[in-house]
């Protein structure tokens, strides 16, 4: 009952090898795209949630950066300048508070006295 079982094998020299078999790993499964596209609502989400932990100065990855950047698209120097005559005005109506309060008490003193 013995059969005759006939084996054969192919030999390649270290040249050929490499032309006849693919070495590359394959993968059954589809890779992850590690560069995936973020949503402007997922940078504002992770924004909230790293506001504390973000430097608020620095040149790079601050909130001074943040804003120095964000002024190259909005005109952020303009907006201070037009607010600054309305602080301008604040500092001078605290000033004349301050003389009247000053003038208020000088008066009850002198009314006291009499």
């Amino acid at each position: 009952m013995a059969k005759n079982v006939k084996i054969s094998k192919t030999v390649y020299n270290k040249d050929t090898f490499n032309k006849v078999i693919d070495r590359e790993f394959k993968s059954f499964v589809t890779p992850v795209d590690l560069e995936q596209e973020r949503t402007i609502e997922q940078f504002f989400s992770e924004y909230e949630r790293l506001y504390l932990e973000i430097s608020p100065e620095g040149e790079n990855q601050s909130h001074a950066y943040l804003i120095n950047k964000s002024s190259e698209l909005v005109d952020y120097e303009k907006d201070t300048t037009d607010i600054q005559p309305l602080l301008d005005e604040i500092a001078q109506l605290r000033r004349q508070l301050l003389d009247y309060q000053q003038q208020i008490i000088d008066l009850n003193i002198t009314q006291a006295e009499q």
